[in-house]
C-alpha cells in the first residue's frame, strides 16, 4: 500500500511543504484539521460556534467526497476548541451532519487556534466504503 494525497479544487491546499489537507491508504481516509477560515484569512460564521462548525464540517465533506468516500465513512473524529461552553452549539451542528452510527469522537478544550477568531478544529478518519458495509 502506498500514501496518496486526496486534493479537491474546491479546497485550497495549504502551502508546499507544510502538511496536507487529505492522505489516503489503502480505503483509510486521514483528513488534517479543519477550521472554518476562508480565502480572505476569516472565520465564515463570525464569532458564532454553530456556524463555524458547520463551515469545518462542509471542508471535511468536500475531502471526503474527493477521496471517494461519504460523511457516513467517518470513524473516528478529534475535535478543538476554544471554549467548552459553547459545546451546546458544536453537538447541534454535529448532528445535522452525522447520522447513527456516529463516529467516535474526542473534544478538547484549548487556548487558542491558528488564524484569528477560529473557535474549532475539527481532524477526521474515516474508511472508505464503510458505512456500505455496515448496513
Amino acid at each position: 500500500m502506498s500514501i496518496r494525497k486526496i486534493v479537491s479544487p474546491k479546497l485550497a491546499e495549504p502551502p508546499q511543504g507544510i502538511y496536507s489537507n487529505c492522505l489516503m491508504v489503502g480505503d483509510q481516509i486521514f483528513i488534517s484539521g479543519m477550521t472554518a477560515r476562508g480565502e480572505d484569512g476569516q472565520p465564515a460564521g463570525g464569532s458564532d460556534m454553530y456556524l463555524q462548525a458547520k463551515a469545518c464540517m462542509e471542508k471535511i465533506r468536500i475531502m471526503l467526497e474527493a477521496a471517494g468516500a461519504a460523511v457516513a465513512d467517518v470513524v473516528k473524529m478529534t475535535v478543538y476548541v476554544t471554549d467548552m461552553g459553547k459545546r451546546p452549539d458544536f453537538g447541534r451542528a454535529r448532528n445535522e451532519f452525522f447520522a447513527e452510527p456516529r463516529p467516535c469522537s474526542t473534544m478538547i478544550e484549548i487556548k487558542g487556534l491558528a488564524g484569528s477568531g477560529c473557535l474549532v478544529e475539527i481532524d477526521v478518519t474515516a474508511i472508505r466504503g464503510a458505512a456500505k458495509s455496515s448496513s
